[in-house]
């Protein structure tokens, strides 16, 4: 039984004598979800903020702090969790803080609080990164025009005859404890998940994000308020959730998790099935490492209805489809080819030019020797479909400081032939070398944000070259030219105006004249700093809403280590351009950072670190140019060649007009690539065909220091780990990882 921590004064604190005799948090058995009494002695700053944030928008409002908060509770501690920096929810804490008040000074040294280990029990040494503790978010399944429109009830009845649900078994046959189950999904408007080691929680939310299940137990003196899930699921005592993901796809909420025992876990709530797709990454039973699913992320691809990307703690990436009938049983880890980045263990053609395949696993590569840690992607398996503007790339998070950019156009034919580039166009480094935790783009794939152990935010600008309007046969010849980007749809080269010199790509077009082609990279460079937090960041995300082509001004919210979640305003166009550094400085290599790689088994790397080196002036990318400087080289001018584009070794054995335009479209994404290398004023951080964006020097580089808002629960979250937040136009959420969810109330002025 709970005991509510407020009634301290004539009962004994019972629930707390557990945690000074066991290892913390010193759990017996699996509580239900209470919601707690805030305490009174909290900063008047902390109940109320000045929020200017609505939907993306600028606003006048304010939060208002609830006086009452849930906690997700835990079960108790499993075989494979570290004890390191497990922590503990805010009414435990407070019950440590009454105990003690309690108690007679001279008694103090009896209690033996903060000693997180008992000394007689064994605790070896684990990753602490295996125990993520909370792992909580936001569902919305009934957006404003689906409940508006009348034919939404005939289409959801549509979308469950296409329901692959033979892909799946019962949740009851599964061998997962079912704790609690309740069918009113239809009148939620939202789902809050939550998984806490090794239990899944789905709670009911309406509309405004008020609980839906909320009931009163026990007696008038110690009466709680607990919090009746839709769905509660409790999985083997061995397994820890250590990634989590959800989303709505034909109507259906779904959840993808990933776990310590190297599991993916495909859980369809409302109809109560599920998938495991095992990655066989734990083979060994006496190995001293488990390798756990660390992240996972889902992305819509055109050759597949969603492909689940998941990294791995040894520095491996799986792509998944769900949906494959050969399953990975029968797979065995077998290096095929290794290039200057990544190893392939099995090579795959995700370019929109490749061929879907029945196999479970489609592609599965090691990027680094440390943990992936998040995973962005161009392709939201939310957003709208595939369109010519939208590139298809992968940004892959790793906790050896470094982002890598994987360009699925660059995998056209690599599970045929030898590969002769790497499939890693771009390595962006941190400022500080170390622990990237999370990589985010902004809606528009303009800009991408990099967040992790230092208390910097860093933005980064990415400009595309259009490969549509360049192949695209000029509507006005005599037009002066664009600069040949995504943000300029109509650019074109003059010189492909020649009446043969580009049949075979006209052949394309003639073959599919809907048909655009994703952009492929221009350029990356860095543009801004925000400077707030005072501890690591965990977690930065943009606001949709608020993205306008014209304006280029964002808004982000970010949470952290330190107890905060600050929301920013990022005004490219406003922000001062990047200052070049003397030629002294860029002439000696700084040698106070750390090689940015380690050299390991022999592949080629670079071993000396990123000195702040030039960066391109923001005036060479502005879309007002009326051309582009490398359009106008002898180099792209002899790529766009009826010589170059017939090419004399044609990778497909199909000699047809269509192959050999496919070659010619490949070809010149290929040599658009080592364009931007020749024209790439860092060649000290280029490999092959991978470019390593150098670290600039803070005091060269513009910064943002004063934020929007600050909301600091510092004194309500103990430790100050904030791992999420959610917004919306009614509420503000912040999940901690002990569990504790706070909820501010939107209140318009």
């Amino acid at each position: 039984m709970i005991q509510n921590p407020s009634n301290t004064t004539e009962t004994p604190l019972a629930n707390v004598s557990l945690y000074l005799n066991s290892v913390c948090p010193g759990y017996t058995q699996l509580e239900e979800n209470v919601h707690h009494n805030l305490p009174n002695d909290i900063a008047e700053s902390t109940w109320g903020v000045s929020w200017p944030i609505a939907n993306g928008k600028s606003i006048n409002a304010k939060l208002k702090l609830e006086k009452q908060y849930l906690n997700v509770a835990r079960p108790p501690m499993g075989p494979f969790e570290s004890t390191t920096y497990v922590s503990l929810p805010l009414h435990v804490v407070n019950s440590f803080k009454e105990k003690v008040h309690r108690c007679d000074k001279r008694q103090e040294g009896n209690l033996h609080i903060g000693a997180n280990v008992n000394p007689l029990t064994q605790d070896p040494f684990r990753n602490p990164n295996t125990n993520p503790g909370a792992l909580t978010t936001i569902l919305e399944t009934r957006t404003r025009f689906q409940s508006k429109n009348p034919f939404n009830k005939l289409t959801s009845n549509l979308n469950k005859l296409f329901v692959k649900d033979d892909f799946y078994e019962n949740v009851e046959s599964s061998g997962v404890s079912i704790l609690s189950y309740n069918d009113d999904f239809a009148s939620c408007g939202k789902l809050l998940i939550s998984g806490n080691i090794n239990v899944l929680n789905v709670f009911g939310l309406s509309e405004s994000s008020e609980y839906e299940h909320t009931k009163e137990v026990g007696s008038h003196k110690e009466q709680l308020k607990i919090e009746q899930p839709l769905l509660r699921l409790q999985f083997s005592n061995t397994c820890i959730i250590t990634s989590l993901v959800a989303f709505v796809l034909n109507d259906e909420p779904i959840i993808v998790f990933g776990c310590n025992l190297g599991r993916v876990s495909i859980i369809k709530p409302r109809s109560m099935k599920i998938k495991s797709i095992d990655l066989n990454l734990n083979t060994s039973e006496h190995s001293l490492n488990m390798i756990n699913v660390s992240t996972v992320q889902v992305i819509r691809h055109p050759l597949y209805e969603y492909l689940i990307v998941a990294g791995t703690s040894n520095g491996e990436v799986f792509i998944l489809n769900p949906f494959g009938r050969n399953e990975l049983r029968n797979y065995k880890k077998e290096v095929v080819e290794t290039d200057s980045y990544v190893t392939y263990f099995r090579k795959f053609d995700l370019s929109i030019f490749g061929h879907a395949t029945d196999d479970q696993l489609i592609g599965h590569f090691k990027l680094c020797h440390k943990s992936i840690t998040a995973i962005a992607s161009t392709l939201p398996v939310e957003g709208s479909s595939q369109t010519d503007s939208q590139p298809l790339l992968l940004a892959i998070a790793s906790e050896d400081g470094f982002v890598k950019i994987v360009d699925l156009m660059f995998t056209y034919r690599i599970d045929q032939e030898e590969i002769a580039n790497s499939i890693v166009t771009d390595i962006v480094p941190n400022y500080f070398n170390s622990g990237v935790s999370d990589v985010r783009f902004s809606p528009d794939f303009k800009f991408f944000t990099i967040v992790g152990k230092g208390d910097l935010i860093e933005v980064f600008k990415m400009t595309y070259y259009n490969i549509t309007g360049l192949l695209k046969k000029s509507e006005r010849p005599q037009a002066r030219s664009r600069s040949g980007t995504v943000n300029s749809h109509n650019s074109h080269y003059n010189g492909m105006a020649a009446t043969h010199s580009l049949q075979s790509l006209q052949n394309l077009q003639e073959l599919h004249p809907e048909k655009g082609y994703p952009p492929v990279i221009k350029s990356v460079e860095i543009v801004c700093r925000l400077k707030g937090h005072t501890n690591s960041v965990k977690s930065i995300q943009f606001l949709k809403g608020n993205c306008d082509d014209s304006s280029l001004v964002y808004k982000l919210v970010s949470c952290g280590n330190d107890g905060k979640v600050f929301a920013w305003e990022f005004d490219y166009k406003a922000i001062p351009r990047v200052k070049k550094p003397h030629a002294a400085t860029q002439s000696k290599p700084r040698e106070s950072r750390r090689s940015i790689h380690e050299k390991k088994n022999g592949i080629q790397i670079v071993t000396q670190s990123p000195s702040p080196g030039p960066v391109h002036s923001r005036s060479s990318h502005r879309r007002n140019l009326s051309s582009d400087p490398i359009l106008n080289t002898p180099s792209f001018t002899n790529l766009l060649s009826t010589k170059s584009l017939n090419l004399t070794s044609v990778l497909s054995d199909d000699h047809s007009p269509k192959s050999q335009a496919i070659e010619a479209v490949v070809s010149l994404y290929k040599q658009l690539l080592d364009v931007r290398i020749k024209k790439s004023s860092n060649k000290t951080f280029i490999q092959g065909s991978t470019i390593i964006s150098p670290i600039v020097n803070d005091k060269y580089l513009p910064s943002i220091s004063i934020p929007l808002a600050t909301i600091d629960l510092a004194s309500v979250v103990p430790d100050g780990k904030i791992d999420n937040v959610f917004i919306d136009n009614q509420t503000v959420w912040c999940f901690c990882k002990n569990g504790d969810l706070f909820k501010y109330k939107v209140h318009i002025e």
